[in-house]
């Protein structure tokens, strides 16, 4: 009949709601149940059926069975969102015009002539981003960033540090250098005093690059002057970071809930598997989420860089044994699952073979 023709397609077009395995398995009895119930000359779903085939649905798709399916499926995607994040702000700070060069001969002439002497000591950071991401806090770099003045933007904690101790310079270093900055055309910002030691610090910033000057003096009236140079860091960063990680746990969390609600159809013996292959990753998620947001936090007395968000990427590069335990987990139990969607579809003679599979899983 014409009229029973469109109210099954109607109700089939509902039941896209669903994921795909689930219509596979109950899509058959849930049609002839709405089929038996409908009214006579019904041509298409009622609104309170509509209504709640969708819900249903996409309770299906979005909330994980159970508790334990619900903290699994929330640590996988939390780890999962905060690596993508931060892939996002790599693509971003390597998409930019790229910092600096920080070992310009023009810039150690600077210094020098700033200080009216050259430096008993040189030294340069590495300029990989994943490399600094990952190790600048070790070295106790910018740990009182919070406590000084920055005229405009923030520093790439890459750049280059130049020592100049014993300097006998009536007045200090400082005073003749930062009117030189000035008349030179850097934007200066104010002269600081650190809680933590006899010196000041002031920062200046010209042509997208910063520089960071800091005197103490000793009991003989000397200065001991570190005149440093460090690239502005991207624009855009944060915003990819945040894009990334809204996107993948959009992306995630329904894959995530998918595979759960695949996990607790299996049967008792392929759930040993999936303990076996899951536990270790979903550990190996926690900790090295945790690890990745703690270490992000920042450890310069308040002032997130950009830098910062770069971690949890340069994590996984610099030790892939989580990465590598997660990925091998997340595998073992697709495959798992896949088994054993394989062995109970072919068990199913009255399946629906000719459901239409293009809506998606």
């Amino acid at each position: 009949m014409l009229e029973q023709d469109q109210l099954e397609r109607s109700y089939r077009r509902l039941l896209w709601a669903y994921p795909r395995f689930y219509r596979r398995e109950r899509g058959l009895e849930i049609l002839t149940t709405l089929l038996d119930a409908a009214k006579p000359g019904q041509v298409r779903a009622t609104r309170s059926d509509a209504a709640h085939l969708i819900v249903s649905g996409l309770r299906f798709r979005l909330v994980p069975p159970g508790w334990a399916a619900k903290i699994a499926a929330g640590v996988a995607t939390l780890w999962f969102a905060v690596v993508v994040g931060s892939v996002g702000a790599f693509i971003a700070w390597e998409s930019s015009a790229g910092p600096l060069a920080v070992d310009n001969p023009k810039l150690a002439a600077l210094a020098d002539g700033l200080v009216g002497r050259p430096p008993e000591l040189v030294s340069f950071d590495s300029g990989e981003p994943l490399d600094f991401a990952h190790g600048y806090t070790s070295t106790g770099l910018f740990w009182n960033l919070g406590g000084e003045a920055l005229p405009g933007g923030k520093p790439v904690p890459s750049g280059q540090h130049r020592a100049y101790p014993k300097i006998h310079v009536p007045g200090g270093v400082m005073k003749g250098a930062y009117p030189r900055l000035q008349a030179d055309g850097w934007q200066v910002g104010p002269v600081t005093k650190s809680p933590y030691c006899t010196c000041v610090v002031f920062w200046a910033t010209r042509d997208g690059l910063l520089l960071r000057m800091e005197e103490s003096r000793t009991l003989d009236l000397r200065s001991v002057v570190n005149v440093e140079f460090f690239p502005v860091e991207p624009e855009g960063v944060t915003a990819a970071a945040v894009a990334g990680f809204a996107v993948a746990l959009l992306a995630a969390w329904p894959v995530m809930t998918s595979l759960a609600h695949r996990c607790a159809r299996v049967s008792n013996r392929d759930r040993l598997l999936l303990l076996l292959f899951g536990l270790p990753a979903l550990l190996a998620c926690f900790a090295n989420t945790l690890d990745n947001v703690l270490s992000a936090v920042p450890d310069t007395n308040g002032v997130l860089l950009a830098a910062d968000l770069l971690y949890p990427l340069a994590n996984q590069t610099a030790n892939p044994v989580a990465a590598t335990l997660i990925t091998v987990g997340f595998a073992g139990c697709v495959a798992v699952v896949g088994r054993a969607t394989w062995r109970r579809h072919h068990a199913l003679p009255g399946a629906m073979p000719t459901w239409p599979t293009a809506a998606g899983s």
